[in-house]
Formats: structure tokens, sequence, C-alpha cells
């Protein structure tokens, strides 16, 4: 028979390492440091960035290297990288990934380029505010050096949590742009696509060619409730609707993934204030006609199932179905609405800590008491971070990654290398920024991002940590972070408008969607003035 939560749950992190597990975090360090020199070692930005011109040299001078031996030379590589590789931001590896965004690209220039091959996908940095855009290239990696994003991955799938009814996912397919890379003839030999991070994890999952995407359209994965199409609708609004609509139409709804917690009270929201629109479509069976939604509506009319079952299945009226929700009514101010909405619904996944953890509260009051809240993973653009330690439990208690290579950079100290601190060195209780070295090719990278080691998994040795905050960074909304001298900025070009400021608050106005700031002004006079 099988069980609604397969997951074992971990237990209680210890306070310090043991011998043991100090020289088991030593030597995947060191592990993935010489897998990094043998394949990163050939590219482009190893072979040319002055940041790394030190480290060269040493591992060229290395005597272990030169006999041949490999008996020390994962150590040395260790030791060496730590003396001599330096911080490094975002504008160490601008000219160079700037080199894959001109035109044209030519293979024999943007092969091999900070990892080895040419990366399939180039996504946004969600950290960009002002100044120029920030891209990463998004190589593949072989699955034995992503065990823990496997892992992660697995966490994720449905068949994890349903038994016997459906999920609604919310993510996006769209992309940006389709990048061409072409040979010395000027014939298109590679096409990368430029999307957002979460739609190059799904396509590469699901081997989702931008080439196939009229076909995908047409698809409806089993076990889900929204047609495929949906994930290419071009307003949000009108998207995280339509999820909402099918999600409606099925009473058998076990689970919502909404990757984020803010996506699912959009969600939430939306529904409620579309609330007869979406009843009549059910009870009608007519897709209402939305902004955005003129590709691919006839798809989202008619679609198909996925993969074995291509049988053609309408939306079709369902009277039943919406006089069971009018029963049930739109009234969001007891808990548990969406457990009333959906009878069945067990679970709620999104990512609940640091900025989305603001919504939490309102996440909890639609799901009542009797529908769990689950975080699954902390990541960012530039890399798998870590995963939750306990998705049932603390939302933001994390297990680091054992792909990349983590530093810590304590926050009390200057911010140097000299500094940084070893996954087997730190401290629970301190924070520390986190510093990576990673298989797309980063190197000692700071991601500005600030977490309290509060621990160490008992299995492996890996940090427990809890994410704190962003540096430097003022406020988060949707993709985007500002920081407080851009508010500040902004409000000062509106002076000779608005007239003296005394004053002023910015708060997230979630009102409309998306999100915008919202300025609350005091003025020395009258507006104007």
């Amino acid at each position: 028979m099988p069980v609604s939560n397969p997951i074992c749950l971990p237990v209680e992190p210890q306070s310090a390492l043991s011998p043991a597990l100090t020289v088991a975090l030593q030597r995947q360090a060191e592990d993935i440091l010489s897998y990094l020199i043998k394949t990163n070692g050939t590219c482009t930005y190893f072979r040319e960035a002055p940041l790394l011109s030190d480290f060269r040299k040493a591992l060229e001078e290395d005597e272990t290297i030169r006999a041949g031996s490999s008996q020390s030379l994962s150590a040395n590589n260790l030791l060496s990288f730590t003396k001599t590789v330096p911080l490094s931001t975002y504008e160490d590896y601008r000219p160079y990934i700037a080199r894959f965004l001109q035109t044209p690209r030519r293979l024999s220039e943007v092969s091999n380029l900070l990892a080895p091959g040419i990366p399939p996908y180039v996504v946004p940095s969600s950290g960009t505010t002002g100044g120029p855009p920030k891209f990463c290239l998004k190589y593949i990696h072989p699955p034995e050096t992503s065990s823990s994003r496997i892992k992660a991955a697995r966490s994720l799938h449905p068949m994890m949590y349903i038994t016997t009814g459906n999920y609604c996912i919310i993510f996006t397919l769209r992309y940006f742009a389709l990048l061409d890379v072409v040979d010395d003839k000027d014939e298109v030999v590679h096409t990368s696509v430029q999307c957002l991070g979460s739609s190059a994890d799904f396509r590469a999952l699901h081997k989702w060619e931008p080439k196939n995407d009229s076909e995908i359209m047409k698809m409806k994965v089993p076990k889900t409730t929204s047609p495929l199409a949906v994930c290419f609708i071009s307003v949000y609004r009108t998207a995280i609707l339509m999820h909402g609509l099918f999600a409606l139409e099925d009473r058998s709804l076990q689970m919502i993934n909404a990757l984020f917690a803010t996506s699912f009270v959009d969600l939430m929201r939306l529904i409620e204030e579309y609330w007869d629109t979406l009843l009549e479509a059910i009870e009608h069976g007519v897709i209402p006609k939305l902004e955005g939604l003129e590709e691919v509506y006839d798809h989202l009319q008619a679609s198909c199932l996925m993969r074995l079952y291509y049988v053609q299945e309408q939306w079709r009226p369902n009277p039943a179905r919406a006089a069971e929700l009018r029963a049930v009514g739109n009234d969001t101010t007891s808990p548990g609405w969406a457990k009333r909405l959906w009878p069945n619904l067990e679970r709620i996944l999104g990512s609940g800590s640091g900025s989305f953890s603001r919504v939490v509260p309102q996440v909890r009051n639609y799901a009542g008491p009797h529908v769990s809240f689950e975080s699954v993973v902390l990541a960012s653009t530039e890399a798998w971070i870590a995963q939750v330690y306990n998705p049932k439990g603390d939302l933001n208690l994390y297990k680091m990654s054992a792909d990349d290579i983590f530093e810590y950079l304590d926050v009390t100290l200057p911010e140097t290398s000299e500094s940084l601190t070893q996954a087997w060195d730190v401290e629970t209780g301190k924070s520390y920024e986190l510093v990576l070295t990673t298989r797309d090719g980063f190197w000692r990278y700071r991601l500005g991002d600030v977490v309290k080691v509060v621990g160490f998994d008992p299995s492996d040795g890996q940090p427990i940590t809890r994410y704190s905050e962003r540096r430097n960074v003022y406020m988060r909304l949707t993709q985007e972070f500002v920081t407080e001298k851009e508010l500040l900025n902004a409000m000062q070009s509106v002076t000779d408008t608005l007239g003296d400021v005394l004053e002023f608050t910015v708060i997230p106005d979630e009102r409309p969607l998306p999100r915008t700031y919202g300025f609350l002004v005091e003025l020395q006079n009258e507006l104007g003035w």
C-alpha cells in the first residue's frame, strides 16, 4: 500500500564535526577541485583570466605534478587554490560571457569558454539591479558530479508525494531569445536558449527543445492539471490564472508545486479575484479569452495527453464541479480555503525562506491546518546551493550542496580571500557570505548570500545553515533585487514633481500584479511645492 510521505526525516544536526567527517569534507573539496582543474582548466577563462594567473603558475611549478604522481596531488591543488586565488565578482567574468552574447557567435570563439563545450542555456541573474544585466552560462554536467542536485530533484518529483490524485505545477517554458552558434561557414551548429533558470531546468529535464514548442504546446503531462500550453503564456497574471482554472476544475488535486511561496499566494488571490469568471468557464466548458492567450488559446481549449496517450481531451463543461465550488464560496477570511476548494489537497511546495518568508503566513492561512507547506531547495542562478534539511519542519534549515566548492566568508572580517573559511572549519552560530567555485566556471565567486551555520549533517558532515540575508540588498520583488541606494535615487529623481520630501518609506505594493514598489511619502509642503 503506498504511503503518503516516503521522505525520511533527518536527525538533529551535530554541533561539531568528528575527525572522520572532517577528513571526508576535505577529501570532497580536493576531489571537486581536481575535477575542475582537469575539465575547466582547459577552458578559455582558466587559461586567460588574470584572476587565476598565480594559481596557474603554482600548478605548473608543483613538483608533484611534474613528477606525475597523484598521491598528494589533490591536497597540493587545494593548498595552492586557497593561497593563490582571490575573491571574484561578476565583473571578472563579464568580458568572457559577453563573447557568447555577441554576434556572430562563432564556434571557435565560444566553445569551452568557462566550462567544456557550449552552454545550452544562458540564464539572467535574479540578483541584477541597475547597470548592465548579468547572465550566467549554464552547462550540462555528468550525473556523477551532481549528486546533491539529483537528490533534490527526486525530492521534488510528484511521485514522491502523489498517491491517487493529480498535481498542479507552476512554471514557464517561455524564453527571451535563441542564440545561434555558427561555424566558419556561418552555418548554425548549435542553438542556446536564453531563459529563466527554472525554465532551463524543466527543458533540460524533459529534453524539450524550442524547435518542438509547437508540438509541446499540445501536450499534457499525465497527473498534472494544466496542459503545457499554459507554460507559454506571456502575461504573468493570465498564466497564473490559467493554472488556477485547470486546477480548480480538478477535484482530485493532491499537491500544488508553486516553486515559490509568492507564486502560490498569487494563484489564490487571482482565483479569488476572478472567481465568477473561472466558475463560468468550468460550468460551460469555455476558456475565457484573456490578455496573452492568443497564441495558445486553441491548445488550451483542446489539449491532448503527453507521451503514450495522445488522446484528444476536450475542455468540457463540468456543471457539477462548478456547483460544488459555488457551495464552497470564495470567502478567504477563515483558514483553509485551499482545502475547501480541493478536499484531497495534502501539500503545497515552494521556496519559503529569505525574501519569500514574508508571505508564508498567507500561505498557511490559505492552506489551513490540514495541508502542509514544504520548502525544498535553496538555489541561485549561479549554483544549486542547498536542500531543505527537514521539508516538513523548519523551512529555513538547509543542507549545503556537495556538487560544487562552497567556502565561507566571515561577515565580521575583511572581505578578502584570507578571511575565507573552509566547510570543515566553520563555526556553529557564525554568519558567513557564501563563496562559490563551480562546474559552470566560477572561481571563488562572491554570491552575496549570507547564511548562519547551525550544525552539521551527521551522515556526511555537510554544514547545516539558515539563510539570513543578501548583502547590501534592501528589497526583492519577483525576479529582481533592489538596494536602499537605488530606492533613494528613485525618490530623489521625482522631487521636482512632488516637492521637498521629509521622510519616505518603501513597501511591497501587492495590490496589482505584477508587484510594484509603494512609496509612502511625507512632504514638507503641498504637493509640487
